[in-house]
């Protein structure tokens, strides 16, 4: 009778339902004369055209350039609703855009509990034009609630297919949806974009940037060229609530994982000390905040008595207070079991935050000559080296790995005194990263990188591709990213922050596509009573294969609790 009904309405059934018209398991979806109607899964609507009309089917923005890359508007190149004509064809379940330069079409497949959405965008031979992608629309989804880990709705959740699998999770309580685009060989945007209503949301497919898309996302485009055709598929994936991404979305892994396959080994998992030999102040980031007799401002010393640089006594307190702290650190990294500690700031602080590491290494001898001196004791096993050497090969000939800071901004000094970490251009910054790594590489021995602040100048995370050059150039070397995207796993151990922002590890999806991945986590000062309310999240996270970092220029009150995590996490980690 249902079904009767629905054909005299001009709707087909997809998935049949039950003779009284009930069902509660399964995807159903109905199609109309002006393509999906209403969609529903496990007894739950979650899209019904005909109370939501504008949830119809539609295409908004384009992109189309001329073939030398300029952008195209007007007539039909900027908006997908104006064209030469639509159809929706019943029978294959499949809308046809055309347009002056090709056509725009989507197919919808529904397999068991999932629907395929397969597009083929095609761009005339002869056309003149190349398009690079258009953000369509297929349906939107209306849920009973906000979807865990929708923290806001009007939150957009998107996955780029550049930075990580795209794999975006709806989980509504009554159920599971799961956007996944299975080829990861070109960027795409999917997931869910806030369509107004209550928990509504768009499911999302574009070869191009979306309008309101943030500017610190990625911004790629998919070109098809004239005589060229595209196609892809984009697949909303039902299943109960709580079901594991990793059994919907097996494809979308592993193709991820074998078009960006891990070049990351690296077995050693012990702690990694860090170590601060100065501290800067407040202030202008440009102007220098060090005193006349300690410009650096190392061990923060603000009294001529302890010792002045400008002085031949000066120095010689200086070096015996830096040769102190490599031996103070040798033995700390011995009671905390470690692999090595990154110095900070071997160039000292002379100015503000962010300006205040350095992080240029092959700079020490302009920006802290106090260190480029010769050890003056003449009982030093080091007497004669230059400071800087005979720090590191301290803690190097103590048996561990030695690490410094680097950034992707130029550290500039300016005539005047000031000073300014300069934002270079992408194609830039691999071979500035590169520098620095490998000067701190062949003259100390590093092997431990901490890359600082890689971001863009939009706040973005920078390319992962810079990351894999830096990594490459170092084979036998860790790169610790400060900002990552899930890719950075492939040929680094990404940073994260317990002290400052409560981060506990790798997050669980990352090893659905790099099984060995692991983060760094900074613990150091935290405050005692949060690192034990947290401390059986972070034993299970060392169990897992992250690596906590601790102080090893101090004996830190945490220490010893750090230790006693690693002993807990009962695996070796040597």
């Amino acid at each position: 009778m249902l079904n009767n009904l629905l054909r005299l309405l001009g709707y087909t059934t997809l998935l049949a339902l039950s003779a009284t018209g009930q069902s509660d398991s399964g995807l159903q979806v109905i199609y109309g004369a002006n393509g999906i109607q209403q969609l529903a899964y496990s007894g739950t609507t979650l899209e019904n055209v005909p109370q939501n009309s504008s949830d119809n089917f539609h295409i908004w923005h384009m992109k189309v350039t001329d073939l030398s890359g300029k952008v195209l508007t007007g007539n039909q190149y900027g908006w997908g609703e104006v064209n030469d004509g639509r159809s929706w064809n019943a029978k294959t379940h499949t809308w046809t855009y055309r347009f002056s330069w090709g056509t725009i079409a989507l197919q919808y497949v529904v397999s068991g509990n999932t629907l395929d959405m397969n597009v083929t965008n095609k761009v005339n031979a002869g056309a003149g034009v190349i398009f690079d992608g258009a953000v369509v629309y297929p349906l939107a989804l209306h849920f009973p609630q906000l979807p865990k880990g929708f923290s806001n709705p009007s939150y957009e959740q998107l996955a780029f297919n550049s930075t990580g699998p795209s794999v975006t999770v709806a989980d509504f309580g009554a159920g599971e949806v799961v956007s996944v685009a299975p080829d990861a060989s070109r960027p795409l945007y999917t997931g869910f974009e806030p369509a107004g209503g209550a928990n509504a949301y768009t499911a999302i497919i574009s070869g191009t940037s979306l309008d309101s898309m943030a500017t610190f996302f990625p911004h790629n485009d998919r070109p098809v060229y004239p005589g060229q055709t595209d196609a892809y598929t984009v697949s909303l994936r039902f299943a109960p609530t709580g079901t594991d991404p990793a059994e919907i979305a097996a494809d979308a892994y592993a193709s991820w994982a074998a078009t960006w396959p891990s070049q990351l080994d690296w077995t050693d998992r012990r702690i990694i000390g860090t170590v601060f030999l100065a501290s800067a102040a407040e202030g202008n980031s440009s102007q220098p905040v060090g005193y006349p007799n300690n410009p650096r401002r190392y061990f923060n010393e603000s009294s001529s008595s302890d010792f002045d640089i400008r002085t031949p006594d000066g120095i010689a307190r200086f070096q015996n207070r830096i040769l102190q702290q490599a031996r103070d650190t040798a033995a700390n990294l011995q009671r905390l079991n470690a692999q090595g500690a990154i110095t900070w700031d071997i160039e000292g602080q002379q100015y503000p935050h962010p300006t205040s590491y350095a992080c240029s290494p092959d700079g020490v001898a302009q920006l802290a000559p106090e260190m480029e001196s010769l050890v003056i004791d003449g009982l030093s096993p080091y007497a004669g080296m230059k400071l800087d050497d005979a720090y590191f090969r301290i803690i190097h000939d103590a048996g561990y790995r030695v690490g410094v800071c680097v950034r992707p901004q130029h550290f500039t000094l300016n005539a005047d005194g000031t000073a300014d970490q300069v934002t270079l251009p992408n194609e830039q910054v691999a071979s500035e990263v590169i520098r620095k790594v490998k000067y701190a590489h062949d003259r100390w021995g590093a092997t431990l990188f901490y890359i600082d602040s890689n971001v863009e100048a939009n706040g973005a995370p920078l390319d992962a591709a810079i990351v894999q050059q830096v990594a490459s150039a170092v084979p036998d070397s860790l790169v610790i990213p400060e900002h990552s995207t899930p890719k950075y796993y492939a040929y680094s151990a990404p940073f994260k922050s317990f002290i400052f922002a409560t981060d506990l590890g790798t997050p669980s999806d990352v090893y659905n596509y790099y099984s060995h991945a692991f983060s760094t986590i900074l613990v150091n000062d935290v405050d005692p009573a949060k690192l034990a309310q947290y401390r059986r999240q972070l034993t299970d996270s060392v169990r897992h294969g992250d690596i906590l970092m601790v102080h090893a220029d101090y004996w830190q009150a945490n220490n010893s609790t750090i230790v006693a995590i690693y002993k807990d996490a009962t695996r070796q980690l040597n």
